[in-house]
């Protein structure tokens, strides 16, 4: 089999049309530069040069030799740079699940980031509720779950790494009725529609008001700041709107959820690429960031 040392040594002879330069290019002696280019020679029964008083050409062989050896040798070259990339993290195929919750508050400045740092690796993510990605975990299509999930840690070969804790708020427009109060019972809440994240499927009880069922928080957020709708959702993600007065946080004593557990959810048994270890990093920083003591 042709090495890639024996490519190379065809190339510096055809760009330099010179044996001795090309030894030289390549740091060895002119007859071993002179055996390389025989050896191809005899082993593919061709002739790549033709050598005259002081002139060297190519011949078609050498032609089409020295085009399919640059195709080679840049392959190989873009496989060696790939390869130490993905060594780092830097490269390849990732999937990440999370909840609407996490994606919102995590993906714009993961996805930034990494399209900064790595644009060789793609990030393919799945929103959705913890149990509906545990398959996906489980089959290889996801490398990483990041959600509130404490209950997939008791999945055999399944492990959690808790990574903080996430405060939650009860957050309504302003000029909102309940805005006023200096706190807020769960039954005042029960007066006004609600948005969610998820559909629980609980029976509605007579009487009790509507709401609606979103996993997209931008558009969850919008429909909050214009309708009497209250919103269970992380400080975090509203903190502009809270700034500006544009939400307002309720002071919900009995409020049942005022943190929300995070967990880093990953196969036990299965190796991590350097990219999925490159991720979580950055996920523990930008968690840190949000969570409360």
């Amino acid at each position: 089999m042709i090495t890639l040392t024996r490519l190379r040594h065809v190339i510096a002879v055809a760009r330099s049309l010179s044996f001795s330069i090309a030894a030289e290019e390549c740091g060895i002696s002119q007859p071993a530069l002179s055996r390389s280019i025989q050896a191809f020679e005899e082993e593919y029964a061709v002739r790549l040069f033709d050598r005259g008083k002081g002139a060297v050409t190519l011949t078609p062989a050498g032609r089409l030799a020295v085009e399919q050896a640059r195709t080679l040798l840049a392959a190989v070259g873009e496989f060696d740079a790939d390869m130490r990339r993905f060594g780092k993290g830097r490269a390849g195929r990732l999937g990440i699940g999370m909840g609407p919750m996490m994606a919102s508050l995590l993906l714009p400045a993961l996805g930034k980031v990494l399209l900064r740092e790595s644009p060789r690796l793609t990030l393919v993510t799945r929103t959705g509720r913890p149990d509906t990605m545990l398959e996906a975990l489980l089959e290889g299509t996801l490398d990483l779950i990041v959600a509130n999930a404490w209950q997939l840690s008791m999945v055999p070969g399944v492990a959690e790494e808790p990574l903080g804790q996430i405060e939650m708020v009860t957050a309504v427009r302003a000029g909102h009725p309940l805005a006023e109060r200096g706190t807020v019972s769960m039954s005042g809440l029960d007066a006004y529609p609600s948005a969610q994240t998820y559909d629980y499927g609980t029976q509605a009880k007579a009487g009790a008001m509507g709401g609606i069922v979103c996993e997209n928080f931008g558009i969850a957020q919008d429909i909050v700041r214009d309708t009497d709708c209250s919103w269970l959702v992380a400080r975090a993600l509203i903190a502009d709107d809270l700034a500006s007065g544009r939400l307002v946080a309720l002071d919900v004593p009995g409020l049942p959820v005022a943190k929300a557990e995070i967990s880093l959810v990953y196969l036990r048994e299965r190796t991590r690429s350097p990219a999925a270890l490159h991720l979580a990093s950055h996920i523990r920083t930008l968690v840190a960031d949000m969570t409360v003591a």
